[in-house]
């Protein structure tokens, strides 16, 4: 009888101790703190299926990402909100200043090359790009050093739109042709940027380094919601008729990344 009450004695103890730990465990973890990060992703599509129209937008073979977060945890230090910005570097275009006879060749059928190229505002580098998200995460710890943290969150990728306007000239005939090509359905020619929304996939580890700081890695995945429309119009030269319009829908991009990064 006294071992049983010895061995109930000791078992209370542990169970007070082990709660007592994980007590202890919660009161240590902060309501808050900030992360930077570098992501690495690498896209699955194009932008779209017309080559003309990928080809004067940024690379989608990868993207370098830059970005500051802060997250607050609300709910019983185990599920919180998230809020991020940062910059998206993306190769540049594959050609960024292409002809655009060859895409009205392959649009109509009809043989032409470029006279002239009235507005033509394309890149040739690298270009990057202001990107914000924010939503929900957990927290589940998983070890006394170890955490696993969830994210889900939708934001918006800001994307210049290329402009192209040129003068077409059939081959053996004196018929000339305007040809516009326009990115994101916009009604006038410039440099304005045009944001595309995205839902971010994340699920990031946490290991703890010391009593402020905890080293990042993670995997993710991004969905563009929105598509890049694209079309083209060709007008009659001389009377300024319009002879077609195509009208193209866009692809919606998908991306998957690899992350680093520290929290403080």
């Amino acid at each position: 009888m006294k071992k049983i009450s010895l061995l109930s004695i000791i078992l209370l103890l542990s169970a007070i101790s082990i709660n007592a730990q994980d007590i202890q465990l919660i009161q240590q973890t902060p309501k808050g703190w900030f992360d930077f990060q570098i992501v690495q992703s690498f896209g699955f599509n194009d932008w779209h299926r017309v080559k003309f129209a990928s080809d004067r937008l940024p690379n989608t073979s990868s993207s370098t990402d830059l970005r500051l977060a802060l997250n607050l945890l609300l709910i019983r230090k185990t599920v919180g909100i998230f809020g991020d910005m940062g910059v998206g570097i993306m190769p540049a275009p594959r050609n960024g200043l292409s002809d655009p006879a060859t895409q009205a060749t392959i649009a109509t059928g009809v043989l032409y090359y470029t006279k002239e190229k009235t507005v033509e505002k394309g890149s040739q580098t690298a270009s990057g790009n202001f990107k914000m998200t924010f939503g929900i995460f957990g927290k589940i710890p998983v070890g006394e050093k170890l955490s696993v943290l969830p994210y889900f969150g939708t934001g918006f990728t800001s994307i210049s739109a290329p402009t192209c306007e040129a003068i077409l000239k059939e081959h053996d005939s004196n018929m000339q042709y305007i040809a516009r090509y326009q990115w994101f359905d916009q009604d006038e020619y410039g440099s304005n940027s045009y944001p595309l929304t995205h839902l971010d996939f994340r699920l990031r580890f946490a290991y703890h380094i010391s009593q402020k700081h905890n080293f990042l890695f993670g995997i993710e995945y991004t969905w563009y919601s929105e598509r890049i429309n694209f079309s083209e119009t060709y007008t009659n030269y001389f009377n300024h008729n319009i002879v077609k319009t195509i009208h193209h829908e866009g692809n919606r991009l998908n991306m998957l990344g690899l992350s680093l990064g520290i929290s403080f």
